[in-house]
């Protein structure tokens, strides 16, 4: 791998060979496999964040090793996993892949066959990925312990958690690694179609579009874990589109600057009992930042 790659293009990669991991050959997964692990441990921050209210139910859903995965349609972005299909692209691209060199003329019985052919497709490929957006679980994470919005969106105004899981641990225990978002000014887009590789390119379409985000977002500076149908199992939930799944144990917590007193002892409480760090956010007094201060310590 190239020691000069810029910071954005070293999440890009990362993020292809975790596609290549989901829908290439053998030894091209065991590659991948070995470039994805390059990036975490090379290139990756090694804690991941999760800001969380203070709803006494999503502390006992820490405290069980739990997490829940939400159901894309349920995102409160509208363009998040949004994929734009170039029915031109596509149908232009399936008239190159025809091998017969005489070529096809516009307006004709077989160029509108084709087409025909080719809008069916193109609305079973729609139905397919809303399909997917209704029965994968995500759940989202951020690099960042100290973003204002983030603490502001969703910790309730800083009265909740955010709480240190860290990145190796989460790939090694289920063995599904998490992944960069890519900010872009441009949606996924699906424009070209090969009959021999329309299961692989639309999986690597639906997880580009799953993790990719308009550049107003950047700030999250967001990650995401994928689980399918399969992984979510008997554990979905159809009423609440998700499902609650397995999770490492917290490495620290730490609480919101305006968390209130019987949840912060709540809190305490268990880091206490499980010998999880546990730390406090303060307001800095001169500029507009939060101040990470310690509470319980135990490996430090």
């Amino acid at each position: 791998m190239n020691t000069s790659v810029k910071t954005e293009e070293w999440k890009k990669d990362l993020r292809k060979n975790f596609i290549i991991g989901m829908i290439g050959n053998s030894q091209e997964k065991d590659i991948a496999a070995e470039q994805v692990g390059y990036c975490y441990t090379c290139y990756a921050p090694n804690y991941l964040y999760k800001y969380y209210s203070d709803n006494p139910e999503r502390l006992e859903t820490i405290k069980s090793n739990k997490m829940w995965y939400s159901a894309p349609c349920k995102f409160n972005d509208v363009f998040d996993c949004d994929i734009s299909i170039d029915e031109k692209g596509v149908f232009n691209s399936f008239l190159k892949s025809i091998p017969d060199k005489r070529g096809i003329k516009p307006g004709s019985s077989m160029w509108l066959k084709i087409k025909k052919e080719v809008h069916s497709g193109i609305s079973s490929l729609y139905d397919f990925f809303e399909g997917l957006k209704k029965s994968m679980g995500i759940s989202c994470f951020s690099e960042s312990p100290d973003s204002l919005l983030m603490w502001a969106h969703y910790a309730n105004n800083h009265r909740g958690i955010c709480v240190e899981y860290e990145l190796l641990e989460i790939s090694n225990m289920l063995n599904f690694s998490p992944v960069p978002v890519i900010y872009d000014n441009e949606k996924t887009s699906f424009n070209y179609l090969n009959e021999n590789t329309i299961d692989s390119d639309s999986t690597r379409v639906f997880v580009e579009s799953i993790t990719s985000k308009s550049p107003e977002w950047s700030y999250e500076k967001e990650w995401r874990i994928i689980r399918d149908e399969g992984a979510c199992g008997s554990n979905w939930d159809t009423k609440n589109n998700g499902a609650l799944l397995e999770m490492i144990r917290p490495h620290s917590i730490i609480l919101g600057c305006q968390a209130e007193q019987d949840y912060e002892k709540l809190v305490h409480k268990y880091c206490e009992e499980n010998r999880i760090n546990l730390y406090k956010m303060k307001k800095d007094p001169q500029l507009y930042k939060l101040i990470k201060t310690p509470i319980l310590t135990y490996d430090e």
